[in-house]
């Protein structure tokens, strides 16, 4: 199993937190947003890891040294999270790997249980079950319980299940299911959109499997206030980490 991290964006919402430095180079505590990610990788067996950097890519690039490989998106500005994983597709596609965004902040111990969850499945897709705001990603599903879509937008009469956290378990299958559309999308509309968009419009033809979690030892850190949270969380769980 290999690994895919992106850590491309502009993080225009931290803030001047934001504005030299990738907010995935935040300290928590002793450790930052990116590291954190890495170790919990390599404890779980990922040690094949790819990072997508574009803002103070250098930065990054020098973080990770060995720990990971970076591949630069140099639209990063233009083209989003889409871009960024477009890179990876050459290196990817027909390969099993788990994908998560650079800012998203997790306990070993929930994501050990994602990778665990329907060894099966060709494509996992990992669910906080929560109520949700209008950052989040939701997930809808219809009365019957079966998946609806995910969006940003809170659609009328949906039924919201959680957040989608952007974490992706693929199997080599389900790593070619996804590049197949994600190529469809290139040649069509271009590469606007998010990772969501992708699923969903691979959910028409091949079955998404869902892990859904009311574990909440994870924050996205999107905006000042998730920072503390995250740093909250850590302090929390050092000392299951290290103990």
């Amino acid at each position: 199993m290999k690994g895919l991290i992106a850590a491309a964006g502009l993080s225009t919402r931290m803030q001047d937190l934001g504005d030299k430095q990738n907010k995935v180079l935040l300290d928590l505590g002793g450790e930052t947003l990116l590291g954190t990610i890495l170790t919990n990788f390599e404890r779980a067996g990922i040690t094949e890891t790819t990072v997508l950097v574009g803002h103070d890519a250098l930065s990054v690039q020098d973080f990770c040294g060995r720990r990971a490989t970076c591949l630069l998106n140099p639209f990063y500005e233009q083209y989003g999270i889409l871009g960024s994983v477009w890179q990876a597709l050459p290196y990817l596609d027909g390969h099993g790997f788990t994908f998560t965004t650079g800012d998203h902040f997790f306990s070993f111990e929930r994501f050990q249980r994602f990778l665990a969850d329907q060894p099966e499945a060709d494509i996992l897709v990992d669910v906080e079950l929560k109520t949700c705001d209008d950052e989040d990603m939701k997930v809808f599903a219809e009365r019957n319980g079966d998946f609806r879509t995910m969006s940003k937008t809170l659609l009328k009469g949906g039924l919201v299940l959680g957040e989608f956290t952007g974490c992706v378990r693929f199997s080599a299958d389900g790593s070619t299911q996804f590049f197949e559309v994600l190529r469809r999308q290139a040649w069509q509309r271009g590469l606007q959109g998010y990772v969501a968009d992708i699923l969903c419009k691979t959910h028409r033809k091949w079955p998404l499997a869902f892990h859904l979690s009311d574990d909440h030892g994870r924050v996205e850190v999107d905006f000042p206030y998730d920072l503390a949270r995250a740093r909250q969380l850590y302090r929390q769980l050092s000392p299951r980490k290290t103990g």
